[in-house]
């Protein structure tokens, strides 16, 4: 019978002679028929019990049993569980052309409408463009609206809501409190909590994960326990109940929770608030007793503690108001605020706040692409807004080893098509590039950026240098495991080879398009004519020569000479330059030809350079030959009689 009628709990009660035998089974942990059955004189185990009854009718023993239930089931979720909030509303007096653009901007279908702060009615996409149609832009939004919608409470339970929404065809149901709208369920949000009761179910009957199924209702307390430092994962604990406290939610989201899920720990830990984000950052702070930047404008905030720096934010949603243009930022849900970010893979979240610590939020398929190992785009007008994405597909493509979907790839396709590239501010493009070569194999992204032809954006006759990528490559390699200690910017050596073939006018143009910082900028050139000239001087060069020659460049401008050089004899006295000759200097100091009766003066200059020359044509070698070249060759030079 339980499984006939799929409840999560059965009670069978059967006349039998003077006594009523009453069995209970069930397959969910919040019905526990052992202490449901006690009432009755029965027992047995939280998902098995029976009781045996006697001295009451069947009727009475029915009502006495309905009554328990009453008592000890509450429903296992409410609207207040699974509702959307904030709620992107309207103003009743507002025009039906107003509601269009809001509709339009915020990417929403129905709009609750409001009389100042009370709930008011709901106003549909479809009304709107059949208004606009017979020309009635112009009119309010209360003489179209529908004001005898349903609505629910936050404590309506799930099963009230699913009934209603069903039976009377309405697809958005406010939730309202205190004649105010405090959130709202679409029948998304409705189905994606039917499907997870559905494979909860499906787990508790057949005791085992539903393998190869997305789990919407999944875990992770225990991997971020894993995974993360104990001190960080105690620090998230107490960021959940700091949140309950203020009566906010708390998740961290993005990256984070990515490489969770890739099996890696990512200590860039970002969490969002649906609430006040500033407020919830300072009263955590108080609490470690650490210090907090806040930023009112954005809703941001920054807290600092010994081990570790992290950023907090309101729960946020987005719209451009041209393509390509920096978005305009408003507060909204978690749901909201992960539809605004980039791909799927980086739209999870896990909830922080007790009682659900280390719940999976995942709206958008974010587990199935990381496990299908695929970088797809959230919706087909997210290039148009921001086409730095297309640059993020191809770092994220190249770091993870994903494969960009077809979908996806069309899109950035037409992005290129129509030109949105050129409308992009050159910072954002030169941070993007940046990060791309830092973070990927260069040579592997230089391909890509060919592939979709987005090297023209940077200048049109850049060309894909492939030749030299894979040289820097390899000498950047080379360095790294001689010189670890020091620190180069790698992507400027990449961004060097991009320009190499152009004019030095040419140069000067795709570094202003790109926004280069002056500094920078002059690096990137100045390093790109050095190597040229250096390159020209080593040819047969003794040492002394290439000591000369490559001592006034930096390391950048040296390693990209040595990548360039297409013979061995020029790759190796960079070689020679980089692992001996510019670490030679003379052992004997001023001081030390001070105490020989030398006077201080140019002769001490004349002295040292003649000793390093030395060195360096490898014609004297310890210190004591330093003293007898100098004594050989000053004799008698500006010494004290």
């Amino acid at each position: 019978m339980r499984d006939m009628v799929d409840a999560d709990a059965i009670f069978l009660l059967v006349m039998m002679g003077d006594r009523i035998q009453v069995i209970a089974r069930s397959h969910i942990p919040e019905i526990d028929v052992s202490a449901i059955l006690q009432s009755l004189g029965g027992g047995g185990h939280p998902r098995a019990s029976s009781a045996v009854v006697r001295d009451m009718s069947l009727e009475e023993t029915e009502n006495r049993l309905v009554s328990v239930l009453k008592q000890k089931i509450q429903p296992t979720k409410t609207a207040k569980d699974i509702m959307t909030s904030p709620v992107k509303c309207i103003q009743y007096n507002s025009t039906l052309k107003t509601a269009e653009k809001t509709m339009t901007q915020f990417g929403v279908n129905v709009l609750p409408v409001l009389r100042k702060n009370t709930y008011y009615g709901l106003i549909s996409r479809e009304v709107v463009e059949k208004a606009l149609f017979h020309g009635f832009g112009r009119s309010k939004v209360m003489e179209f609206c529908t004001t005898d919608a349903l609505t629910v409470s936050p404590s309506t339970s799930i099963k009230v809501i699913e009934s209603l929404m069903i039976e009377h065809n309405q697809r958005f149901m406010p939730v309202i409190e205190d004649n105010r709208i405090t959130g709202a369920i679409t029948r998304t949000d409705l189905l994606r909590s039917l499907y997870e009761s559905l494979l909860r179910k499906e787990r508790i009957r057949t005791h085992e994960k539903t393998a190869g199924k997305p789990s919407l209702g999944k875990n992770l307390s225990s991997i971020m326990k894993s995974r993360f430092p104990p001190e960080v994962y105690n620090l998230l604990r107490l960021a959940g109940e700091v949140a309950e406290e203020l009566g906010f939610s708390a998740y961290i989201v993005g990256g984070c929770v990515r490489d969770l899920l890739r099996g890696e720990a990512n200590l860039d830990i970002d969490i969002v608030i649906e609430g006040d984000g500033i407020a919830f950052a300072h009263a955590l702070g108080k609490r470690l007793n650490v210090k907090v930047k806040s930023h009112k404008r954005f809703g941001t905030a920054v807290v600092i503690t010994d081990f570790l720096k992290f950023d907090v934010a309101t729960a946020r949603t987005e719209y451009y108001e041209s393509p390509a243009a920096l978005p305009h930022v408003e507060m909204s849900s978690i749901k909201k605020d992960l539809y605004r970010r980039d791909f799927t893979i980086n739209t999870m979240a896990v909830r922080l706040n007790p009682g659900k610590f280390g719940q999976l939020i995942d709206f958008f398929g974010g587990q199935r692409d990381i496990k299908e190992k695929t970088i797809r785009i959230l919706h087909n007008l997210s290039f148009i807004e921001d086409p730095t994405r297309a640059f993020r597909a191809i770092r994220f493509s190249e770091r993870f080893g994903f494969k960009i979907s077809k979908h996806t790839v069309n899109l950035i396709k037409t992005a290129v098509r129509i030109n949105l590239f050129d409308r992009l501010s050159g910072t954002r493009m030169y941070d993007e590039l940046n990060l791309l070569f830092i973070e990927a194999e260069p040579l592997r992204v230089i391909r890509r950026l060919a592939e979709f032809d987005l090297l023209k954006f940077i200048h049109p006759r850049t060309k894909t240098l492939e030749e030299t990528f894979e040289a820097i490559q390899e000498t950047f390699a080379w360095f790294k495991l001689l010189f670890f200690e020091k620190e180069i910017n790698k992507s400027h050596l990449f961004l060097m080879a991009l320009l190499d073939e152009l004019t030095p006018q040419e140069r000067t143009e795709a570094l202003h398009r790109l926004q280069v910082p002056q500094k920078a900028s002059r690096e990137i050139l100045d390093g790109i004519e050095d190597s040229q000239a250096a390159l020209a001087k080593l040819q047969q060069a003794s040492p002394k020569e290439i000591y000369y020659t490559l001592r006034p460049l930096n390391l950048h401008s040296i390693l990209f000479a040595m990548a360039r050089a297409k013979d061995k004899e020029r790759k190796k006295a960079i070689s020679l330059y980089l692992t001996i000759l510019r670490n030679i200097k003379p052992e004997l100091t001023g001081n030390d030809l001070q105490s020989m009766g030398y006077t201080p003066g140019p002769v001490f200059k004349e002295i040292l350079t003649a000793i390093l020359e030395a060195r360096l044509e490898r014609k004297i070698k310890t210190r004591e030959e330093e003293v007898d070249f100098v004594r050989k060759h000053f004799p008698t030079v500006n010494r004290k009689p």
